[in-house]
């Protein structure tokens, strides 16, 4: 199957998915992309890197999709087989800047992970917009998401990451601060393995 095949096939329709009685996640795994990558993710690198494992659902992902967007507007951060580095550097990146804002005032209260109930990044949008986990020390099975949009406003999601994607393509869920047109009335969910949010 060719990316731009697979692409099309994504799961797009969003509202008609919510409409056949689609679950939580379920509107995300219809599409496995054709393996392109050389080898599997390096997770115990990622996982001494950041001193903790990453959610279930969010390993899933990483091994259906190479780069998961939805509507041309919002991406997920995904390890690419023999980058791992690179991704670790991206999250570290993001947890500086969050750790300037708090020490600015300007995090709503929230710190970067490791802090207890730390927040680490896991999506960007085209915008500025920030999608976090609150992490726990229940584990990552139980770490929800929390937004951080362009203007600053923060909103909780109490659901996990497939459970906020899912969300925002059935329009179960709007979280505060993002622009109008995000997500749209019938949302795309694409995979694209050059996107970088």
């Amino acid at each position: 199957m060719k990316l731009g095949r697979a692409r099309d096939e994504a799961v797009g329709s969003g509202r008609r998915a919510r409409a056949r009685g689609v679950s939580h996640g379920a509107a995300l795994v219809r599409v496995r992309v054709p393996d392109a990558q050389q080898g599997p993710v390096d997770w115990p690198l990622i996982e001494r890197a950041l001193d903790t494992p990453l959610p279930g659902d969010y390993v899933d992902l990483v091994h259906r999709y190479h780069g998961l967007v939805i509507d041309d507007w919002l991406g997920v951060r995904m390890p690419r087989p023999g980058s791992e580095r690179y991704y670790v550097e991206g999250i570290l990146s993001c947890l500086d800047a969050l750790d300037r804002a708090r020490r600015d005032g300007r995090a709503g209260g929230h710190i970067p992970y490791p802090g207890p109930g730390g927040l680490l990044p896991w999506g960007g949008s085209l915008d500025g917009a920030t999608f976090y986990w609150r992490t726990s020390p229940a584990g990552p099975e139980r770490w929800t998401v929390v937004v951080q949009a362009a203007g600053g406003e923060w909103d909780e999601v109490p659901r996990n990451l497939t459970g906020c994607l899912a969300g925002l393509v059935l329009g179960d869920i709007r979280p505060q601060g993002l622009p109008p047109y995000f997500p749209a009335p019938d949302p795309s969910v694409s995979v694209d393995p050059a996107w970088r949010p």
